[in-house]
């Protein structure tokens, strides 16, 4: 016997005192540290610096980038312009590009970029031939596959001289318009306007693309003529011909103050204004059209008649004065057709629902005015006059005839008759197809709406036994009913009614109150591990509870009860607990410091454990412990006297599953940081290691765990590698992969079953009667570099137990190990290799199970399509995904159960 089964109880707290001790003043490390901690862990923990491996041994090198999709090019003269869009660069960011010139086909030079951008100039081309473009992407691994050559480059060439056709002078600015010319390939951006003054350049005025601007800073009673030239992203063009000449403050400013709508049909009269000049007065037309059947008078100043065409008219009015100054102004007037109402029918208005319809108008000149000719609106609904809205909420049942009409500015009326129907107010009736129900399970709900005419949602809303209400979804109407299924979200009493929001016709309307009871279902949430002592002494106490359920489970409301009366109720302000995540309830003396409660009580008393469900029947969940009434079947031996060691109760799993077979003695084992019977309780080597809600969780579907070395058999190196020695020892090498779509920031292997004695039986089997004793020891090395048959060298992590285990004497069941994640976590795709060291202190058939906890992750990837062949492809490849999915699953878990015989 063991020096540490003979200890004294007395003896063995003091031991574990000084231990605890030695623990809080040695350096943490890494694998001291529960990735679920919630304070930040210091540099030393799961992100600290690995030493330095030679290059030849990185696990996974960076790859370059992908190449880009072929570019685009432009060029003018000597120099191009190359665009393209960034490929993609899973493993590191992008540094920078090369861009390669082809002419007529054969390469004549690169040139390097950073990535600051994706679209370069490259100059030194030759004026002649056609040239295309490749580019890569460089990253710190190395320069990318070139993309497919670009189309021969766009030649571009400058804009063309614009056309002046109008100028006009005021006292110290000049009114200008013009016509552009050809842009030479590329967009204009802008214009630059040149004064000039006895034939010599003035400073120029740029402007953006508008062709009417105003130069400004002229001096007055001095002439000026202008020229235009037209800016693209190849340069500015060469210079229009001169203006006409005009004379600020002295030469005619021609205004046109009138409106330049005018109406078919409908005669039209506006005024030409002039300041400056020296009357009289002589207009005309200088280019361009009138609208058909206008004219100009030369010596009134008055554009006059009835316009016979519809349509845009730019025109060029001349005025000069009797010095024989002109000046020029372009006027673009529109000819507009007569007012139609051709609005569709307003829609179906109900009794004190919000209503609201724009009616429009189709030609005419605005302003526009609108009014009933004939007939009302319903009560409560009102026209504007100045936009067409009909709105308000009608009061009265009924069917209304009006006739609406419309006035444009030129006094051209139109009128359309229109109906107004409104139906009564909506009313809407909710049932449920039971009126009590388990938690987790469909209830079927329709919701009827009458008696009018009803289209658009249900919003399904329940009230909680807390007060809390919570909308649980929106769901479509049809033929004025809506039908859904849903899983209710909490215990007890909950009531629950529809708001129908209608829009055909726009309504609003609450429907009845249906309540139905959800009771729990035991099992739903089970007592994952507990301890009721510890070296801290009897108020060193916890208890996880564990949501087995796929739904996110109301926690709050449930109650711990404990031998003697004692009560723990979870407050209402406690979040849902997500599937497979815990929650964990400790004392005030509460020892595991890397693991935070979620909630701190006075006690957890002593004797065991039961949770109570929120519901009507205060269904008991699950109970485990010593004491009658507090356990399922079998209960747990008794202590002798309260154990002060770190200990717990642990719930054993398989595959990630929770078991509970309603015996405590069958679903329990007891772990322990030291060897041999607790106080008169059997118990296995292993580790109190509780889980909490914010914690890792279980997450074998999304990490998948395959043999380091696949071509080579489990049972032989480097994925299994036997130690001789007294005890010998044993090493598992796996690689773990995130097959899912997010990065994994912090993982752990959990043990959850060993042989060791008093462990875990051998998972979905019977247990040989004589096996290996095992136990996690922590490795001499942090890392090995380890090479696979491939030739392929590869960094394997040696992970560490995580406290309170210690090595000596070591972990095993319950014993978890966190694995080093560089910064960022494990990107999706991403692998980190692992390994586990085992003590053999007695040789046999053995057997080791664990899962992966993570936080983080993802879900995998789905194919998308559209049309009908693809929705057919798409569920054949998503019903081969979820194949493939459920294959690797179960790959993996197969290799999380590892089997052998050591001698």
């Amino acid at each position: 016997m063991s020096l540490v089964h003979r200890l004294h109880p007395r003896a063995a707290f003091v031991a574990a005192l000084l231990l605890l001790v030695g623990l809080l003043t040695a350096p943490t490390s890494a694998s001291a540290r529960d990735p679920g901690r919630s304070v930040p862990p210091p540099a030393s923990t799961l992100h600290r610096p690995l030493p330095a491996a030679p290059a030849a041994t990185v696990a996974a090198r960076p790859k370059p980038p992908a190449a880009p999709a072929a570019p685009t090019a432009t060029r003018f003269r000597t120099t191009a312009t190359v665009t393209w869009k960034a490929p993609a660069s899973p493993d590191t960011a992008i540094t920078g590009y090369a861009v390669t010139a082809y002419r007529d086909g054969k390469k004549t030079r690169s040139v390097s970029f950073d990535a600051s951008t994706t679209s370069r100039k490259v100059s030194g081309l030759t004026a002649k031939g056609s040239y295309t473009f490749t580019v890569a992407a460089k990253n710190v691994a190395g320069t990318g596959p070139a993309s497919p050559r670009s189309k021969a480059a766009k030649l571009l060439a400058l804009p063309g001289a614009p056309t002046v056709i109008a100028v006009t002078a005021d006292t110290a600015s000049a009114l200008l318009s013009w016509t552009p010319g050809p842009d030479g390939g590329s967009p204009i951006l802008g214009y630059r306007i040149t004064p000039y003054v006895a034939g010599m350049p003035q400073a120029a005025q740029t402007f953006g693309p508008a062709t009417t601007n105003t130069v400004t800073g002229l001096v007055p009673t001095t002439a000026y003529t202008f020229t235009v030239a037209a800016r693209t992203a190849a340069g500015t063009g060469p210079e229009s011909a001169l203006s006409s000449a005009v004379t600020a403050n002295v030469s005619p400013t021609l205004l046109f103050d009138a409106p330049t709508e005018a109406t078919l049909g409908v005669a039209y009269t506006a005024t030409l204004n002039v300041t400056h000049g020296v009357p009289p007065f002589i207009w005309s037309v200088a280019s361009g059209t009138l609208p058909p059947g206008l004219i100009l008078n030369p010596t009134t100043n008055g554009i006059s008649g009835v316009p016979t065409a519809p349509g845009q008219y730019p025109v060029v009015i001349r005025v000069v004065d009797a010095a024989a100054r002109s000046g020029t102004r372009l006027i673009v007037m529109t000819v507009n057709k007569t007012p139609i109402l051709n609005f569709p029918p307003p829609p179906l208005a109900e009794v004190d629902a919000i209503y609201s319809d724009l009616l429009t108008v189709v030609g005419g000149t605005a302003p526009f005015t609108w009014g009933m000719a004939d007939g009302i609106l319903p009560p409560g609904l009102t026209l504007d006059p100045a936009t067409g809205l009909i709105s308000g909420r009608p009061t009265t049942v009924g069917t209304f005839p009006a006739t609406v009409q419309i006035t444009d500015a030129n006094g051209v009326t139109a009128t359309k008759q229109i109906r107004l129907v409104v139906q009564p107010k909506s009313v809407v009736t909710l049932t449920a197809s039971t009126a009590a129900t388990t938690f987790g399970t469909s209830v079927h709900f329709a919701a009827v709406i009458g008696p009018g005419q009803a289209d658009g949602t249900v919003t399904l809303i329940e009230q909680q036994p807390n007060g809390v209400e919570t909308r649980l979804g929106t769901f479509p109407v049809a033929l004025n009913r809506s039908e859904f299924d849903l899983k209710l979200p909490a215990f007890g009493l909950n009531a629950f009614r529809v708001q129908y929001d209608g829009v055909s016709p726009l309504a609003e309307a609450v429907s009845n109150e249906v309540v139905i009871e959800v009771s729990a279902v035991p099992g739903q949430v089970l007592i994952n591990q507990f301890a009721q002592s510890g070296i801290n002494g009897l108020k060193d106490q916890f208890v996880s509870v564990i949501n087995t359920t796929a739904l996110d489970l109301p926690i709050a409301g449930f109650r711990i009860e404990y031998p003697g009366g004692g009560t723990i109720l979870v407050p209402g302000s406690a979040r849902a607990l997500p599937p497979r995540h815990a929650f964990l309830f400790t004392s005030p003396g509460y020892s595991l410091f890397n693991i935070q409660p979620d909630l701190v009580v006075s006690g957890l008393g002593q004797g065991g454990l039961r949770l109570l469900a929120p519901d009507s029947a205060h269904t008991v969940v699950d109970a485990a412990g010593s004491t009658v009434g507090y356990a399922e079947g079998t209960p747990l031996p008794a202590f002798g006297s309260p154990p002060f060691v770190p200990h717990a109760w642990n719930r054993l799993g398989v595959a990630g599953v929770p078991q509970d077979t309603n015996d405590n003695v069958a679903d329990f084992r007891l772990v322990a940081t030291v060897f041999g019977p607790i106080n008169g309780v059997p118990s296995a080597l292993g580790t109190p290691s509780p889980q909490n809600s914010l914690g890792t969780y279980q997450q074998n579907a999304a990490v998948q765990s395959t043999l380091l070395d696949p071509v080579v058999a489990q049972g032989s190196p480097p994925n299994r590698v036997r130690v001789d020695g007294t005890p010998g020892s044993l090493i598992i090498r796996r690689t773990l992969t995130n097959r899912s779509s997010a990065p994994i920031t912090q993982a752990r292997i959990r043990i959850t079953s060993l042989s060791q004695e008093n462990g875990a039986p051998l998972p979905g089997a019977s247990s040989p009667a004589v096996h290996a004793h095992m136990r996690v020891v922590n490795p001499v090395n942090a890392t090995s570099s380890i090479t696979i048959s491939t030739g392929q060298t590869l960094l394997v992590r040696n992970l560490s137990m995580d406290a309170p285990a210690t090595s000596p004497p070591g972990g095993g069941l319950g014993t978890t190990l966190t694995i080093p994640l560089e910064l960022g976590g494990l990107r999706p795709g991403g692998e980190v290799h692992i390994a586990l060291s085992f003590a053999i202190d007695t040789p046999g058939t053995f057997w080791i199970a664990y899962d992966v906890d993570a936080i983080g992750g993802g879900v995998v990837p789905t194919v998308a399509g559209s049309g009908k062949a693809a929705k057919k492809a798409k569920k054949a490849t998503s019903a081969r995904q979820r194949a493939l999915d459920a294959r690797r699953l179960a790959e993996s878990r197969k290799l999380s159960l590892i089997t052998g015989t050591v001698r």
